[in-house]
Order: structure tokens, then sequence, then C-alpha cells
């Protein structure tokens, strides 16, 4: 292994039953190669560790970036449980319905949204959001230059979002600051009072909600039926902070990444332009390159797994975005190649696979089409590097560019 990255975390003993040879020092939330080059940092660990290993930052954790680990890890959810959902873990676990619960009661929860979230649900959302791209591209697009992130990839995800959970869309700033304390601040305290404030904002809306009903999702929640009953105002909170956490932070960042790398490699952006049959492609190759989402799982007893000793109630990050770099499970990891006979795993696998992957697909296709037709060639600006952090979801603060 190469040596450790250091961060501010304190270090935490090694268990005796961790191997040396499987401890590594990194810190997902505050690594220093995460906030220079996020998805090098991914090829990095997934090339050069251990398919999976021991963090002594954040109070303790294993790590695997492999995609065969990842991927079995989620089918073998006896031993690993989806119910802890934080690290370091925090006093009073956060319930994230259907996200932290484990088959068969994740079953019952999921399904009464899988129509919504499915190819045909999503799809009649897509004049909406061409609308929406459309005026903000125009804003932008004789201005010869814009922040990215803040002018495009934050309002219009964001807000379709909103719009389509019935939430506020006035709050936009607000919402991605509590979106961003709860799943990257390193603090139990932030990332508490985050949580708090969000289920306050939450429960003003279901209460909105139950007094007048639209036709957005918290309206739907509030007539589905779970075991034969009507949700408490507890699952509904829990639903709705998913939902909101979901629509704030995974395609803001998908498009910037793409963006920036499409701004990085003109000779694929030109490509791309003389050719829009080829964007749904590169969309699936531009989505394993940048996936987003980490996810966290906890041992429910001692087992031996794969070789390795696990102990009850340790915590494994599930590092997605780097197992779409294993060099098992991807030719030439690396490469830009949009006809890959291998699958990434952006979206999880397993039961827990994201909900919100047919929208994330049909944003990113729309986007990118509409962005060719009315922005010129475009590169990143020489003279503002872009901003990056950690955590849950690699995400970008600032990603200016120019044309």
């Amino acid at each position: 292994m190469k040596a450790p990255s250091k961060s501010g975390a304190s270090l935490a003993p090694v268990p005796d039953h961790v191997p040396a040879n499987l401890v590594y020092d990194y810190d997902y939330i505050d690594d220093p190669g995460l906030i220079e080059e996020p998805h090098w940092r991914m090829q990095d660990l997934a090339e050069h560790h251990n398919p999976v290993f021991w963090s002594p930052r954040l109070g303790g954790y294993w790590v695997t970036c492999s995609k065969e680990w990842v991927q079995d890890i989620t089918l073998n959810t006896d031993i690993f449980s989806s119910e802890s959902n934080m690290i370091p873990p925090m006093e009073e676990k956060v319930k994230l319905i259907p996200l932290s619960l484990d088959p068969p009661e994740h079953t019952a929860y999921r399904m009464p949204l899988n129509r919504d979230f499915s190819p045909a649900g999503v799809a009649k959302f897509t004049d909406m959001f061409r609308a929406m791209a459309d005026d903000l591209i125009l804003k932008v697009a004789d201005q010869g230059h814009c922040d990215f992130l803040t002018d495009i990839a934050e309002p219009l995800p964001v807000t379709l979002f909103m719009k389509m959970a019935g939430m506020p869309t006035d709050r936009l700033a607000e919402f991605r600051k509590l979106a961003e304390d709860a799943t990257a601040a390193p603090e139990g305290s932030v990332r508490r009072q985050a949580f708090g404030q969000i289920v306050v904002i939450l429960t003003e809306t279901i209460k909105a909600r139950q007094e007048s009903p639209r036709d957005d999702l918290i309206s739907k929640l509030l007539t589905i039926e779970v075991h034969g009953r009507k949700l408490t105002l507890e699952e509904l909170q829990s639903y709705a902070m998913l939902l909101f956490l979901g629509g704030l932070e995974t395609v803001v960042n998908a498009l910037t990444f793409s963006i920036r790398y499409l701004a990085v490699n003109q000779e694929l952006q030109a490509e791309l332009r003389g050719d829009p049959s080829g964007i749904s492609r590169a969309v699936e190759e531009l989505l394993r390159l940048h996936g987003i989402a980490s996810t966290i799982r906890e041992v429910t007893r001692d087992v031996t797994f794969k070789g390795v000793d696990f102990k009850k109630g340790e915590r494994i990050l599930l590092h997605i975005p780097a197992a779409n770099y294993d060099p098992e499970a991807f030719s030439d990891p690396a490469a830009f190649i949009p006809d890959r006979k291998e699958h990434h795993i952006t979206f999880n696998s397993g039961p827990h696979r994201c909900l919100g992957a047919n929208l994330a697909r049909l944003e990113l296709r729309n986007f990118l089409q509409l962005w060719f037709e009315r922005v010129p060639r475009f590169r990143l600006d020489p003279d503002k590097p872009p901003v990056f952090f950690g955590g849950l979801n690699l995400a970008v603060r600032h990603l200016p560019i120019v044309w």
C-alpha cells in the first residue's frame, strides 16, 4: 500500500483482529486527495490498495473499493445491515426509509415508489426539465463564462426534484448547506443539528399536504399503505428525509463532474457535439467515471467473510466511486470507453439500487443535448480552479468555465 494521507481526524486504536497489512490511514471526509482530485483518488484507492482495508480514522471503519465486494455485501443483508448509515456513528441512528431497512422490510416500503421512478414515471417530467434547463442555459450563454455549479447544476436538478417531491423551491442555498452538513460533516453534533433542521422543514411540508394534497411525492406518501396501514408521521419524515438528501446531492454533482470532464477532454466534447446520438452511451461512461455516492453497512455478527474477520457492530464503507475503477472489474478503468460491456455500479447494486437512477439518466441526457446546442466549445477557467470536497457524496463547490 502507498503511504497514508493525513487528515484532521484523530486515530483510533486498531482492533486486535485486524492484521497490519489491512490497515490504511484514510479519511473519507477529509482526505487531501479528495480535495485535490476526488476521482483520481478513487482510482488510486482501487488500484493500489487491498479489496478491503481498515482505517483508524473517524473511530475506525472498514473500506472496500472492490466491485465484487460491494455487490456481495449488498446481497448479504443478514450479515451487513443497512441500519447504520453514518461514520462516525451518531448516538441516535438516522432512519432513512427505505434506505436503512433490510429485506424483506425494505421491499414493502420501496415498492410504493417504484412506479414513480420507473422510466415511464420520470419521462413525464422531460418537458419540464428541458424548459428549466433551457431557461438557465440562455441566461449564461451570452456571458462567455459561468460558475457551472451555482448557475446551472444547483438550481436545475434540485428545483425539479423539489417540485416532484412537493418541497419548497425558494430555499435552495439553505437546503444544500443542510444536505452537505448531514452527509459530510465529521462532527456528530453538526450532523445531528442538520438532520434536526431538515426534519422541521419536512414536517411543515407534510402537514401542509395533509391539509391540502397536491400531485407530488409527499402527497402520495400520505395515501400509501404498508402492511395494511397508513404511514406514521415518523415514517413520513424518514421517507421525506431520504428524498430530500437524494434530490439535493447526487445529480447536482453528476452534472458538474461530467461538464468538468468534457471541459478538460476537448476531443470528446467535439465528438459529442458532432454526433449527439452518442450522448446516451457517453452518459453511462461519465456516470462510471464520476460516481458520487458511497454507502455504509453495519456488521450484524462476528463473521469471517471472504477470508477477513469482521466483528459485530463494525461499519464498512462501500466506496462505490472507487469500485468503478476496480481493475479486476474494468479493463483500462481510467479510460473513457462508452461501449463497455462491464456495467458500472454508480447507482449501487442489490436491493438498495438507487431509486432515482432513471431520473438521473434522463436529466444528464437531456441537459447535454441542450447545452451543446446553446453553448459553444467550453473549457475550464484557467484562473479559477474547481473546488471539491469529500464525504458520503463526492462533491464540487465551484466549477468556473469559459467559452
